[in-house]
């Protein structure tokens, strides 16, 4: 390569860490907002769970059906994954624990979130129910809303025996676990409490209402589900994008050298042409 094309591919490299900087600190100022929506989204649910402890003995709250388990019927899987790439492993690791989990539990129906999650599938010929885009990078309330809607139409049809939600939970920025969280039916909580502890604590208790409440906690669920994928996503992102600046530095550096040690043995040779002409003149 020589010095001109040396400069311009430094040139280039240069472009392109601009790119690569630019990214990681959009990524960086959005992961703050979703770590605080993540925390958000946990204390809520914590409040949910905790009214659900307290109503689990309720004669009307064990035979509702969204909490009935059921012996036959098929299993459905939500998937989160990315909208996009350029976020290291972060897909690689949710579609490997889901091809996992589908190897052992098995699955009939399969719904995406985020166009790589569909890509992914389509790719390996496996047929989508429904998928869902631009959820990943930034969740909000209505998404949860409107995907709760879709799967508790579909399990009060009775086809579906159980429903899942894959995702990446993160308990900390810095910690990605690719996890499998029950929605449908609604798992028994911990520590559930007597029936006098939820006296005047959910009236009234009519099926209408129980319905209600927990259409409210599996949103809660999804939101939380998805908040802690969109901040492990973003962690991702950033941490690839400071590693791909730094390595465009590291090479600006190496071909800043060649093109300099290039030019240096170009005027030292242009020097001795000089001085040899003027010698044999």
């Amino acid at each position: 390569m020589n010095p001109h094309e040396l400069k311009s591919h430094i040139e280039s490299v240069k472009d392109t860490v601009k790119i690569t900087r630019a990214m990681q600190m959009i990524a960086t100022s959005k992961l703050y907002r979703a770590r605080e929506k993540c925390e958000n989204s946990y204390r809520y649910l914590k409040e949910l769970r905790n009214i659900l402890a307290a109503l689990w003995r309720r004669e009307e709250l064990l035979s509702h059906p969204l909490l009935r388990p059921r012996e036959t019927g098929k299993t459905a899987l939500f998937i989160a994954g990315a909208d996009k790439g350029l976020c290291g492993d972060f897909n690689h690791r949710i579609f490997d624990f889901a091809d996992d989990f589908i190897l052992k539990h098995g699955a009939d129906k399969i719904f995406a979130f985020g166009q790589t999650t569909r890509e992914y599938y389509s790719k390996k010929g496996i047929p989508l129910s429904n998928y869902y885009i631009h959820m990943a990078q930034e969740p909000h309330a209505f998404d949860a809303i409107s995907v709760a809607n879709d799967i508790l139409e579909m399990f009060s049809s009775g086809e579906y025996k159980e429903v899942y939600i894959l995702y990446t939970r993160t308990p900390t920025p810095y910690t990605q676990e690719p996890t499998a969280k029950k929605l449908l039916p609604v798992s028994l909580p911990e520590n559930a409490g007597s029936p006098a502890d939820s006296e005047g604590l959910f009236e009234p208790a009519t099926v209408a209402s129980l319905t209600n409440f927990l259409s409210q906690y599996i949103m809660a669920e999804i939101y939380s589900a998805l908040a802690d994928s969109a901040m492990a996503l973003l962690y991702k992102r950033m941490t690839s994008m400071q590693q791909s600046t730094e390595n465009g530095e590291a090479l600006i550096a190496e071909l800043t050298a060649k093109y300099n040690h290039q030019r240096q043995e170009s005027i030292t040779g242009e020097l001795i042409n000089a001085g040899a002409a003027a010698f044999r003149e």
